[in-house]
Parts: C-alpha cells; sequence; structure tokens
C-alpha cells in the first residue's frame, strides 16, 4: 500500500511562514519523514543532533544562514530553549525553523518558558481514518452534524483496527512484521526513552507495569492494586504512568464531574498511542475510537479551531460513558463504543438528556444507522472518518 499524505502537512507549511514549529510525537509515528518532506519541498536543510557532524552545525548555529531548516532530536541538548530564544529573536524573519522531537518538546508549555509566543506546537498522532482519506486535518463539524453518518464510506477501517495506525507495520500490513516492529519498538522504549527517566535498578519493574497496561485499557485506573502487584509503592506508579505519558506510551482521560451528582472526582483511565496491543476486542475498539477522538480534540485545539478536551463519564450507580468530548470546558458531544449492540445504552441515554446534548453509540459492526432523538446508532467505519 503507497503511504498516504500526512494531514498535518499543510497546517505546518503554513504555520512555519508566521513561527518556528514543534513537532512532537511518539517514537516511529513517522516524525522525521514528515520533517524531510517538508524541508525537500522548499530544497532546505536537515540536521540530526545525534549525528556528530550535524550536532556541530547546530551548536555553532551555522544553520541560521539557510531559509528552511529541521533540526531533528535538538530536545537532547540541555540547553536546547535558550538556544532556540536567542536564534528567533534574532533570525526569524529570514528562518523558517522546523523541529521534531519527543514529548519533551511539550513541557516547558506549563512552566511559562521564555519561547512563549516564538512557535506553534503540533502533535503527529498514528494514522487514522480520516488521515487515510484526507490531505488536512477536518474542519470542526457542529455537534448536530455528527449524529450523522459520512456520505460515503471510506476504506482502511479493518487494517487499522488490526495493525495500529504507526505507519511501517500499516503499510506492511503482516501479522509476522507488525509482531517484529512491536517488539524492536518495545525495546526502544525500554533500553533508551526509559532508562532516561527511571533508576536503573527500577527498570524491571517498570518494564513489568507497561506489560500490564493493555488488560487494564478502558477501565478506571488503581495505582494501589497495580502496586501490590509490582511490589512498589502507589505514588511509584503513579510517578511511572506520568513517564509513560510523556513518552506517548498512554495517554490519560479524567472523569468529568461537574454537576454529575455521586460522579468519580478521581480515578482515570488510560489508553494506549497503539491500540493495536489490546487483545481484548472490546477493549482494543474503546481505544480505537478513543484515539480518533482524542487525536480530534487536540489537533483542533493545536490549531485554533477551538478549545477542545476530552474525558468521560462515570458515576457511583453504574452509569457511564466511555467518552466526552467538551468545548471550551462545556459539555459537548457524547460517545459510547460497542462492538455489536444495537440498543442504546442506559449511561449515554442518562447524560445526553441530562447534559442536554447530542451523542453517538458508535459500532464496530458494520451496517448500521439509526437516529433516535438527539441521539444515533453509527458504524465506525462510516463515522470516525469526518472527526480524524
Amino acid at each position: 500500500m503507497k503511504p498516504h499524505k500526512r494531514s498535518l502537512e499543510k497546517h505546518i507549511l503554513e504555520d512555519l511562514a508566521k513561527k518556528f514549529v514543534l513537532l512532537s510525537g511518539p517514537r516511529q509515528v513517522g516524525k522525521t519523514t514528515l520533517a524531510r518532506a517538508l524541508i525537500d519541498t522548499k530544497k532546505g536543510v536537515y540536521l540530526n543532533f545525534d549525528d556528530s557532524d550535524d550536532r556541530e552545525e547546530i551548536l555553532l548555529k551555522r544553520y541560521v544562514h539557510h531559509s528552511w531548516v529541521c533540526l531533528d532530536e535538538f530536545h537532547k541538548y540541555s540547553r536546547w530553549k535558550s538556544h532556540l530564544k536567542g536564534v528567533f529573536d534574532k533570525f526569524s524573519k529570514t528562518l523558517h525553523l522546523l523541529l521534531t522531537g519527543s514529548a519533551r518538546l511539550d513541557v516547558f508549555q506549563k512552566s511559562g518558558d521564555s519561547l512563549l509566543g516564538r512557535y506553534y506546537l503540533h502533535h503527529l498522532h498514528p494514522l487514522t481514518l480520516g488521515e487515510l482519506n484526507l490531505a488536512k486535518v477536518p474542519s470542526l463539524p457542529s455537534s448536530e452534524s455528527l449524529i450523522q453518518p459520512q456520505s460515503t464510506k471510506i476504506s482502511g477501517f479493518d487494517e487499522l483496527l488490526r495493525f495500529g495506525g504507526f505507519p511501517e507495520p500499516f503499510y506492511l500490513q503482516s501479522e509476522v512484521e507488525h509482531r517484529r516492529w512491536s517488539n524492536m519498538r518495545r525495546s526502544l522504549l525500554v533500553k533508551e526513552d526509559l532508562r532516561e527517566l527511571t533508576e536503573v535498578k527500577l527498570l524491571s519493574l517498570a518494564e513489568h507495569l507497561m506489560a500490564l497496561i493493555p488488560e487494564r485499557v478502558g477501565s478506571l485506573f488503581s495505582a494501589r492494586s497495580l502496586a501490590e502487584i509490582i511490589q512498589v509503592s502507589a505514588p511509584t506508579i503513579l510517578h511511572w504512568m506520568e513517564v509513560f505519558s510523556r513518552l506517548f506510551i498512554v495517554y490519560k482521560l479524567l472523569p468529568y464531574s461537574k454537576g454529575i451528582g455521586r460522579s468519580l472526582h478521581k480515578q482515570p483511565k488510560y489508553y494506549l498511542w497503539d491500540w493495536s496491543q489490546v487483545k481484548d476486542e472490546g477493549a482494543r475498539f474503546e481505544n480505537f475510537v478513543g484515539s480518533h477522538l482524542f487525536k480530534a480534540a487536540q489537533q483542533w485545539t493545536d490549531l485554533g479551531m477551538e478549545n477542545i478536551d476530552l474525558q468521560f463519564i462515570r458515576d457511583r450507580d453504574g452509569r457511564e460513558v466511555d467518552f466526552l468530548l467538551l468545548k471550551d470546558g462545556c459539555p459537548w458531544f457524547l460517545v459510547e463504543c460497542k462492538v455489536a449492540e444495537t440498543s442504546i445504552s442506559h449511561g449515554l441515554a442518562f447524560y445526553s438528556n441530562k447534559l442536554e446534548i447530542p451523542g453517538i453509540q458508535i459500532l464496530q459492526k458494520k451496517g448500521v444507522f439509526r437516529i433516535q432523538g438527539n441521539l444515533a446508532v453509527i458504524s465506525a467505519d462510516r463515522w470516525l472518518g469526518q472527526i480524524s
């Protein structure tokens, strides 16, 4: 299968005309491939901080005399932020600079760093149905239009669900190559990324935790129960989960509780960036849908369309909805996942009425669509492509 054009390409080029651009995302998601393609279209210069010759070019700032430049893995330089600030203040009118790297590119956002106002941040996610069929990020639809399926069926659903959205295993579409790629990526995450952020003596225990996560996808997260299994403290489990989030191994969703009686206030849920590692059919489908929603919310926010967040609802009476999209902090749209159940769930109906917002029950089963008031039951292959 021929690789598709990444949907962020157009948006990154537009932003590079105005400011520096930081491109963040998981290992093996295609950051370097995308960055080199963008820079090549402008006959620019690509430099990798891991290469000794390139490193000298970067540290001596020789690259500033080019118009279009990509610095890959530059976050590994301890003073990368002050370096960039000086370069931006002096050369921003003539230099179009793209930086790629890991989650560490996101860290300064939370600390009021002096780079503020000098960059745009983009997150590159695994491939999704929309990206396989569109050359740009879909515009933010109205909540009313979201209870309708797409007018045409799009391809790639079965392959994405089976092999995940990371480009290499998706395009190879081989069980053997997918297994080899998964083993390689896991080894890199443990031997390189985790080793940088975790004490060596605890590395095997952190690896044990990472192996336990896939079977807990979509469930309320209990640090205490995992601490008992691994024989460490609950705060240690929470610290490791934060590290996993920074390394794009997992992402965390919080429970929505505002105005929800008897709601859960603290226990989050975690999902994998690579949903293909989840063995259970229902949990994998939920992770698959969640990743489409998470990607859409993050990209709509990155591009300034709206401030969109993704959470879930669960109360102490057992009513729950898998996903809740919020716009500017207010409930906007509900999504419940089912493999094949076409009867609208009690939780979805209850919270749609309580919050006065529309929602859908999205199915892995194909060929289903019906509307009931401001709720709909829609097959995933006919719906997900319109959001991400």
